[in-house]
């Protein structure tokens, strides 16, 4: 096939020092659906697919050069999350473990890379996620808390005790909720909610702007809590048209429920 011999020269063009065969190199492209139309693979990051099939199939040299090309990637995309330069370091060896290494349960994760957008967006993407399964910091969650105490203030005791009453199913609910959503939509909520991430740099971290990541937020939230009331009208045995009166007891705690469960989630 033209096409492929084609893409294995631009891959060997782009890295003459990393030994890679033809068949490595066409298994790695088989697993990727998108790169079967015709066309795909002339338009596709096929550099990027050589060196990643390189990286799993150990060909010497190749993490040096995955290094060499993404190393700065890693370190500023887990220096988004932790500030600690310790823990960055710590997480950064821990990303170079799980892309490179792999472990007793699983290959290496760069052999996943399927060329589905650029390799460095997927390297820092999969770092970010490692920085925050390791920080899980508390201080946007305090915060809330914090917030979350002063709309407290005021409200007689009955309503006190209803939100006491009702917070068991409530956060029941938000968790399923949370286990049915996509990755981004996880990933976000998490970045914004627990590592505390502002929108600016996790719109950076997706290559979009600033305010498509205020909607991803605000159309998740809606999402969550519309599917939140549904579940609760379910467990509670209530109508629908009581029920937004209760959640609205209770939705200042959302922010808070989701950091909480998402903190305790892995990515």
């Amino acid at each position: 096939m033209r096409e492929l011999a084609d893409a294995f020269a631009r891959g060997q063009a782009a890295y003459p020092r990393l030994k890679l065969t033809p068949e490595s190199f066409s298994r790695h492209l088989a697993r990727s659906a998108d790169l079967g139309r015709a066309g795909a693979l002339e338009a596709g990051p096929v550099e990027d697919l050589y060196l990643a099939c390189a990286c799993a199939t150990g060909v010497k040299g190749a993490a040096a050069s995955f290094e060499a090309k993404y190393g700065s990637v890693m370190r500023r995309a887990v220096a988004r999350v932790l500030s600690s330069p310790a823990e960055q370091e710590e997480v950064i060896q821990r990303a170079r473990q799980l892309l490179l290494v792999g472990d007793e349960s699983r290959p290496p994760k760069i052999a996943t890379y399927a060329g589905n957008g650029p390799l460095e967006s997927w390297v820092a993407v999969a770092a970010i996620r490692l920085a925050v399964s390791y920080g899980r910091t508390d201080t946007a969650e305090r915060r809330l808390r914090e917030r979350a105490a002063v709309d407290a203030l005021g409200p007689d005791p009955e309503i006190l005790l209803l939100k006491g009453e009702i917070r068991r199913e409530f956060e029941a609910a938000v968790r399923a909720v949370l286990d049915g959503l996509e990755k981004r939509p996880r990933l976000v909520l998490k970045l914004y909610l627990v590592s505390g991430m502002s929108l600016a740099a996790i719109g950076k971290t997706f290559g979009v702007t600033q305010q498509t990541v205020s909607r991803w937020l605000a159309e998740t939230r809606g999402h969550i809590l519309d599917d939140v009331q549904r579940r609760l009208a379910e467990r509670l045995k209530v109508s629908r048209d009581d029920l937004p009166s209760i959640v609205r007891l209770v939705a200042s705690q959302l922010d808070i429920s989701i950091s909480r469960l998402l903190g305790t989630q892995k990515t």
